[in-house]
């Protein structure tokens, strides 16, 4: 990365204050796929962390703003794995909502509802909810470290990048391949669920929605289709 520029207080406050938009928008977004447990105002608190650190870098670069979009995401994810969703208990339970869909499947000869699914594990729909939502996460924080390497650049980072040495362009042509064979080799339902959560930026329960069927189907449709992806831009 090109050497920082010097910026004055007053320069550094301003820019603070331009952005904490940018920072606010991104973290309501995110709010839309994690658990109600997660405070919007922390995402934003960590975000503006990211913010400030990306603008004590700041370096001029053309696509200045994709470069502190990528910084305010980062901070927040970084937040947000320390919460570890991706903990044995959150594995073991989501290998029992998926038994418990596969059993209900067949004795009802429908896909169950959450309410049925909550009764039969024992709990409540609520708490059920809460636990698909942590299970939905934990795969698009594993997604979002298949490209990170010794630098931590993830694969976003990397596509939002203006590509300025040759090197950069290889890199990101070789990624947008790498991601279009890969999300070509999933079934039809899973390209829908990606785009309605990735591009549309739907939650979980408005693509259940669209799509007639329960939220912890959809969670387990996403988390498939994510681990098909993460094994393929792997090899």
């Amino acid at each position: 990365m090109k050497s920082p520029y010097t910026l004055s207080d007053k320069e550094r406050e301003e820019l603070i204050l331009k952005y904490l938009p940018l920072v606010k928008s991104i973290a309501f977004r995110i709010k839309r796929h994690v658990p109600d447990s997660v405070d919007v105002r922390d995402l934003i608190g960590y975000g503006i962390i990211g913010l400030i650190n990306a603008i004590d870098r700041l370096n001029r670069d053309k696509n200045f703003e994709g470069y502190l979009k990528i910084r305010i995401k980062g901070a927040i994810y970084d937040y947000l794995r320390s919460l570890d969703f991706g903990s044995r208990n959150v594995r073991e339970k989501e290998k029992k909502i998926k038994k418990a869909l596969e059993e209900l499947s067949k004795k009802l000869g429908r896909e169950p509802t959450d309410e049925e699914i909550a009764r039969y594990l024992g709990e409540d729909a609520e708490q059920l909810r809460r636990d698909i939502y942590k299970i939905s996460f934990s795969y698009l924080l594993n997604l979002d470290e298949v490209f990170s390497g010794e630098e931590s650049r993830g694969y976003e980072e990397v596509i939002s990048s203006d590509g300025e040495s040759v090197e950069e362009r290889v890199i990101k042509k070789d990624l947008w391949e790498r991601l279009r064979k890969a999300i070509d080799s999933l079934s039809e339902r899973e390209k829908l669920v990606i785009q309605l959560i990735f591009y549309e930026e739907l939650s979980l329960k408005e693509v259940a929605q669209v799509l007639n069927c329960s939220v912890s189907r959809v969670s387990q449709i996403k988390g498939e289709a994510i681990e098909k992806l993460r094994k393929k831009l792997k090899l």
